[in-house]
């Protein structure tokens, strides 16, 4: 999965419930104006180092999921690393081939081999009314870390009743992230690992560190060296306890993230509406993390209220917000620096971009307190009562 795939994903995870709402994407870049200058094209390396644990974590996450939907209980102390790579050059290769050396810590052999070929440029996606869903009812967006929501939340969002052509914007920044990177739509060839369906595990004691090179016959050499401070994210450790209606949020700080963002997504009350809940102080248009986060960047978020600074430990979600919501799916990201490098100057031009960070999932609302290990500490073990069924949630 590309660069730009990814920030498809990470843009609009939250969009996924309410496609078609006309809800912005703040971290989208500016489409270039017509005319305007465009940079040579360079060979990109697109390396994402994900930490998970919890509900979904590796392999488990199909097992939790089976177990919900069935009313079951699923395993909430799994833990797992996955890494996606993505190399792209312009151009053409009769017989493309690339793998990318790996230093010896990162226990998986000498080398991945990345499934290379050609792509063709990408055509923007023509939307058709029919093909975009007709959104009902209404989004509530509460925010903040406060136990008790504040003045002015939720903020409501009517679903029903919007233009074709206003669902049709929700999802025109998505259309441009995942046409085409190569200038000027030209062909590119690319590669990629994993390349089947079921990514190869990655062992726990995996590391980054140390020595790497991308040796290929479609792009020039990358060689780059990756330091402790780049390494794959600690797992989150994260608890949950009721504190009057709100939900406390516990977890242990992760050395080297930047800051921290938890969302939660659940049906709401009335029928149709969805409920959001985000840890970010920043109204919901300006609450988005983009990608390739730098260390200068996080600080401003943090300093805005949209990232939970590094040392923090803990967040509620309002007693508002969880009487709004029948049951909801809680994540929690700690978000690392990027690693970002170029070629030296002169040499055959790349750039390289190592992305990481570490995420928690799991289900909280109704009945779902014995879910978590941490939760309702020193309270008398619930009943069983069928479990969480995953159906009644979407």
């Amino acid at each position: 999965m590309g660069a730009g795939q990814r920030r498809i994903r990470q843009a609009a995870a939250p969009l996924a419930v309410v496609l078609g709402t006309g809800l912005t994407l703040p971290s989208l870049a500016a489409t270039p104006k017509p005319g305007a200058p465009q940079a040579a094209p360079v060979a990109t390396y697109g390396i994402e180092a994900v930490t998970s644990s919890g509900m979904g974590a590796s392999a488990m996450g199909g097992a939790d999921i089976m177990r919900m939907m069935m009313g079951g209980r699923p395993s909430m102390s799994s833990t797992s690393r996955q890494l996606e790579l993505q190399l792209q050059a312009p151009g053409k290769a009769a017989s493309p081939t690339a793998e990318h050396r790996i230093p010896p810590a990162m226990a998986m052999g000498t080398a991945l081999p990345l499934l290379s070929g050609s792509d063709s440029p990408g055509q923007p996606a023509q939307w058709q009314d029919k093909d975009i869903p007709e959104p009902k009812g209404r989004l509530l967006i509460y925010r903040g870390c406060a136990e008790s929501a504040g003045a002015g939340q939720p903020e409501i969002i009517t679903l029903n009743g919007l233009l074709p052509q206003q669902r049709r914007q929700a999802l025109e920044g998505l259309r441009r992230l995942a046409a085409s990177p190569a200038a000027g739509g030209a062909p590119l060839t690319s590669g990629r690992w994993p390349s089947g369906n079921e990514p190869p595990a990655v062992p726990l004691q995996a590391s980054l560190v140390g020595s790497h090179v991308v040796a290929s016959n479609y792009a020039p050499e990358i060689r780059f060296q990756v330091e402790s401070s780049h390494d794959f994210l600690a797992p989150v450790t994260l608890t949950t306890a009721t504190a009057g209606g709100a939900q406390r949020l516990a977890w242990q700080p992760i050395p080297t993230a930047l800051g921290y963002q938890a969302m939660a997504t659940g049906m709401g009350r009335q029928e149709g509406d969805i409920v959001m809940w985000t840890s970010s102080e920043a109204p919901w248009a300006n609450s988005s993390v983009p990608g390739e986060l730098r260390a200068p960047a996080a600080a401003r978020l943090v300093q805005r209220g949209v990232l939970l600074a590094p040392e923090r430990t803990t967040c509620s979600v309002s007693a508002q917000a969880m009487a709004a919501m029948r049951m909801a799916m809680l994540t929690f990201t700690a978000y690392g620096d990027t690693l970002l490098l170029n070629s030296a100057k002169g040499a055959p031009s790349w750039r390289l971009s190592l992305e990481r960070r570490s995420t928690a999932m799991r289900p909280i609302g109704e009945g779902l307190e014995g879910l978590d290990p941490g939760a309702g500490a020193g309270k008398e073990e619930p009943k069983k009562q069928g479990g969480f069924n995953l159906f009644k949630l979407f």
